[in-house]
């Protein structure tokens, strides 16, 4: 069965990277009345007081106020989790995400890294392997990208593969990297591209002396495999464990981990 349904991946994958299927996205706005109803109120201040720290520290006025709700709340989550496990200790950083799909939270990204470090500018590249993946609105992954980084300087979204893609950085985002067959083939993707090691590896020999990566699994059983391939490659890595954030209730729990170079 995974050889049939990698069958149909690969040749669907194959189309999409061929085609290159492109059209403009534009987003929507959204009123941000009452974001915090229905958590419990403790819950509710909480979250009330970070978005309040938030918008002020990291400049979101224009985010707040040109995106969905759901958007919005993704990016403040996305700060959390970046406030909670990495120190911008970097003169003019260079950052990566790995596996952006169609990039929604590269503001939160971006704004993390550009007001912890006022002396220069940052730079952001996002790369996805499978961009032109389209949505039921006819746009692409792609699209979405480029829509969702129209504002932000120095903001990169590379459609390839990472183990082509080479480059020194001294942060490294990783969200829910395959280290697993089966979620790699319900999101489309062939076998041929699932080399979890060796992109580990990769992802690890592009860390500038003192760079750091973050990684977040999805379940306890990604979490373990995760560990797993670190421990094989003998990375210095700290386990953070379950992650949840302020703003959002997630169907999964989210598993952290910091890498060091």
């Amino acid at each position: 069965m995974k050889s049939l349904k990698s069958f149909y991946n690969e040749i669907d994958f194959f189309f999409r990277k061929q085609i290159k299927f492109s059209r403009k996205f534009s987003g929507k706005n959204e009123l941000k009345n009452n974001l915090f109803d229905n958590l419990p109120p403790q819950k509710r201040r909480i979250a009330e007081d970070k978005e309040g720290l938030y918008l002020k520290k990291y400049r979101l006025d224009y985010l707040k106020q040109n995106s969905a709700r759901r958007n919005y709340l993704e990016n403040l989550a996305i700060i959390e989790l970046l406030e909670n496990y990495i120190q911008v200790d970097k003169d003019s950083p260079k950052i990566l995400d790995i596996g952006s799909k169609n990039w929604f939270y590269a503001s939160g990204q971006y704004h993390f890294f550009r007001y912890n470090n006022f002396k220069k500018e940052i730079r952001l590249d996002g790369i996805e392997i499978d961009a032109y993946r389209v949505y039921s609105d006819f746009c692409t992954r792609r699209d979405y990208a480029l829509y969702y980084t129209k504002t932000l300087k120095n903001c990169r979204y590379i459609t390839g593969d990472l183990l082509k893609h080479s480059g020194e950085y001294d942060y490294i985002i990783w969200f829910f990297p395959f280290v697993t067959q089966y979620p790699l083939l319900e999101w489309g993707l062939p076998l041929s591209v699932f080399k979890p090691r060796e992109m580990l590896r990769h992802a690890a020999g592009m860390l500038n002396p003192g760079g750091k990566m973050l990684i977040v699994n999805q379940d306890e059983n990604e979490y373990s495999a995760q560990q797993g391939l670190l421990e094989q490659l003998h990375l210095d890595y700290t386990r953070h464990n379950s992650f949840k954030n302020s703003f959002l209730e997630y169907e999964h729990g989210r598993y952290v981990t910091v890498v060091r170079s």
